[in-house]
């Protein structure tokens, strides 16, 4: 079973991590196209973890989670980050049930997070 009262205390997206990029690059331009280019990567991340569950491809899961867990944690999307990972964790033990239940899961706080990303980080530019 998902831990799934941990990941929705976590914050649906922490925007110091976006501006610690910013401070690191000396520049807002770069961390902005990185969360326009997660925003447009998100929906293919989602489709691999889909496809791969559904073709009971483990290291195809495996990977597709760690890319969006690595990604959601790079631009601050904790919550989702979380998910990803605990529907590795699922992949890794072979229970495919559960890594399959937590898909609509996954889906609603990516769509979530992309929404967060536009009105608080993209709209300020």
């Amino acid at each position: 079973m998902l831990s799934n009262s941990a990941p929705k205390e976590l914050p649906l997206l922490d925007l110091t991590v976006l501006s610690h990029l910013e401070r690191q690059l000396n520049d807002a331009q770069p961390a902005r196209a990185f969360a326009r280019d997660y925003i447009t990567g998100f929906g293919d991340r989602y489709l691999r973890l889909e496809s791969s569950v559904s073709n009971r491809d483990f290291p195809a899961a495996l990977d597709a989670a760690l890319s969006l867990r690595n990604s959601s944690a790079m631009v601050g999307a904790e919550r989702l980050s979380a998910l990803a990972a605990d529907f590795e964790a699922a992949v890794a033990s072979s229970d495919l049930d559960t890594a399959r239940e937590a898909l609509p899961g996954i889906e609603r706080c990516g769509l979530d997070t992309i929404l967060e990303l536009e009105a608080r980080y993209l709209s300020s530019a």
